[in-house]
């Protein structure tokens, strides 16, 4: 894990120990957190292509319009007596 020195004001440093203590944890995960949360995650991205890369290699493959109802439920009908 890399290391990262900040400069904040004393007060803001003195309530993130507060909360920290609060949330029963630390200063550095909180600031971890803080910028996991700020910074778009790229796994996600390659998730998401990956799984409409799986929807368009289906049985359908890659439709560029609304299925019709028929479609949608094709394989979801069997016969009724």
């Amino acid at each position: 894990m890399a290391s990262l020195t900040i400069n904040i004001e004393p007060e803001l440093l003195e309530a993130a120990k507060a909360e920290a203590e609060r949330r029963h944890t630390s200063v550095d995960q909180l600031v971890t957190d803080s910028l996991s949360a700020a910074v778009p995650k790229r796994h996600d991205e390659k998730r998401i292509r990956a799984f409409i890369e799986l929807m368009n290699s289906g049985p359908l493959g890659h439709i560029d319009r609304p299925l019709t109802r028929e479609e949608i439920y094709a394989e979801r009908t069997w016969p009724r007596s």
